[in-house]
């Protein structure tokens, strides 16, 4: 009998072995901020990018814990007469989504959802004036400030939708809605959009 449970255990845990996936992913981001202050500001939209890798655990069924460690540029440009402005914050981002998985021709249709957590980096706010241009770290106290620019925590909520085929090739349209404000005295948040392809294997 103890031979018996000790062999089960054995094949389900070889099953779910073979069941997890590692993979890698890229893409482009459209970031920006939201809020009141942004709107204010006349903040448009920045065009950046995202690159990271990815471990997929099955749960039941047709449902899988999809955690992701990810650099990503974020940000936004404040184009105004004389002047143009461009926040370019890179952070390691961790979502973990929940995906669902379901049967659609050669692949399968995935939808998931879930939290993530951010850490500011390093990144540059630049200013260009009169032909003159400046920059300031952005993480970084700066002499005379008792705070650096930006926070360098972020979090919030995450989705994807996308399609991925039997050999493990995956495309995904991902979006984050930051729930931090970005600064001290700022009611800003991030928030992006993003293309992304990778694989798994």
């Amino acid at each position: 009998m103890k031979k018996t449970v000790v062999m089960a255990i054995l094949a389900m845990a070889t099953i779910s072995m073979q069941a997890q996936k590692f993979g890698v992913k890229a893409g482009i981001n459209i970031s920006n901020y939201y809020g009141s202050d942004a709107d204010a500001g006349d903040v448009k939209s920045l065009v950046g990018f995202q690159v990271g890798g990815l471990y997929e655990l099955p749960l039941s069924g047709d449902f899988y814990l999809q955690p992701s460690a990810m650099l990503t540029l974020k940000g936004a440009r404040s184009p105004q007469s004389g002047q143009d402005l461009n926040i370019r914050p890179y952070y390691l981002e961790v979502p973990v989504r929940v995906m669902y998985k379901l049967n659609a021709g050669p692949g399968k249709f995935t939808v998931a959802v879930g939290p993530y957590v951010g850490l500011g980096l390093f990144g540059t706010a630049s200013m260009t004036a009169g032909g003159q241009s400046s920059s300031v770290n952005l993480f970084t106290k700066v002499t005379g400030n008792s705070e650096a620019v930006l926070r360098r925590f972020d979090m919030g909520a995450s989705s994807a939708i996308g399609y991925e085929l039997s050999s493990g090739l995956f495309f995904n349209v991902e979006s984050s809605l930051g729930l931090v404000h970005v600064s001290k005295n700022s009611n800003m948040k991030n928030t992006t959009i993003s293309l992304i392809a990778g694989f798994k294997f």
